[in-house]
């Protein structure tokens, strides 16, 4: 399978294709907000030899970043990548939970942030970059720098997250609509909800 990464967002729909991660209907997602295409990203982690080299042609823009010590995902989604771009950065390499009761992320089974330490902030897909900017609070309050932000699919249209640079392995600009905007023809088609993060 093809592990190039894409030029332009219409090669990154093909590579998607390719891999099969790409849906079209009408989806509910992680931000509330509603789209026609969803991007199924355990079709691309379920290939880690492939993801891997993919990571591996963004390193060089990650050290760009400067010293990266920790690479920090939330879970479930952003683990398995977290953990292929701490291979490929020799960083050490954690995640948050989301917390069932309150639905905010926390740090378990002993990991932590020491002060000082610079932290890159992964993910698989984002879309508003949400999930990430929720671990932006407690990093702070932990002493801890955000240097930056990697994920796969960058489908934000953004080049930051908030105010943190934010490196790709492609990027795609799906239209996405706010609850009241959905326009008719996909208001018809009846809406699902992807994903394990619980929209407000």
């Amino acid at each position: 399978m093809r592990t190039e990464l894409p030029r332009s967002p219409e090669e990154a729909i093909e590579l998607l294709k390719e891999y099969g991660a790409v849906d079209e209907g009408h989806f509910i997602l992680a931000s509330g907000k509603h789209s026609a295409y969803y991007v199924k990203k355990g079709r691309l982690v379920q290939h880690p030899w492939e993801l891997q080299r993919m990571i591996e042609q963004t390193v060089p823009q990650l050290e760009a970043l400067g010293g990266i010590d920790v690479v920090l995902s939330p879970a479930m989604g952003g683990v398995p990548v977290g953990q292929q771009v701490g291979l490929a950065l020799h960083a050490r390499t954690i995640y948050a939970e989301r917390n069932s009761s309150s639905n905010e992320l926390e740090l378990k089974r002993g990991f932590e942030i020491r002060e000082g330490e610079r932290l890159l902030l992964v993910e698989d897909v984002i879309t508003t970059g949400g999930t990430l900017l929720e671990l932006t609070d407690f990093i702070a309050g932990k002493g801890g720098v955000v240097a930056g932000v990697f994920v796969v699919v960058n489908r934000s249209g953004k080049r930051f997250v908030g105010e943190y640079p934010v490196v790709s392995c492609m990027e795609l600009e799906f239209p996405v609509y706010a609850p009241e905007e959905v326009p008719e023809w996909l208001a018809a088609v009846p809406a699902v909800r992807p994903g394990t993060k619980r929209v407000e």
